[in-house]
């Protein structure tokens, strides 16, 4: 039972890590295909597989490490120090296959149908004040 306990840890951070991944790269206003979303979440998925048993192998490594740094990496820095290879294997796997089938995507479909990659909302220009100094009290008699 506990030597199961590093695969349940390693699939929390695993999951939490491709569900940032799935809603920030590209964000879903970008207008990307939902098979392009798919294969990029398939790669994650494979790529955090195998980063998380590449991450239990680099425990005997990474734990010791990780306590001795407790103070200095914060608090959840020491769980993301742990399971490094996983989340950047899940990063690279999502970039893999979701960049493959964006470009095949691209190719053959938004660059003749003439889709833009902008964001479906807008982005609105809106200058900030400018800085303001302090007035006396009696400035406004």
């Amino acid at each position: 039972m506990i030597v199961l306990l590093p695969f349940l840890l390693s699939g929390c951070a695993i999951g939490h890590g491709i569900d940032t991944l799935a809603n920030a790269c590209p964000p879903p206003e970008f207008g990307r295909p939902a098979y392009v979303r798919f294969f990029a979440g398939a790669g994650a998925w494979i790529g955090g597989i195998v980063g998380g048993v590449a991450s239990i192998v680099a425990l005997p490594v990474t734990y010791p490490i990780s306590l001795l740094a407790d103070d200095q990496l914060g608090e959840s820095g020491r769980g993301e120090f742990l399971f490094a290879p996983a989340l950047g294997a899940a990063a690279v796997g999502h970039a893999l296959l979701g960049g493959a089938t964006d470009v095949v995507d691209y190719t053959f479909r938004r660059a003749w149908v003439g889709t833009s990659d902008d964001p479906v909302t807008a982005y609105d220009f809106v200058p900030a004040e400018g800085p303001s100094l302090p007035q006396p009290a009696d400035a406004g008699r």
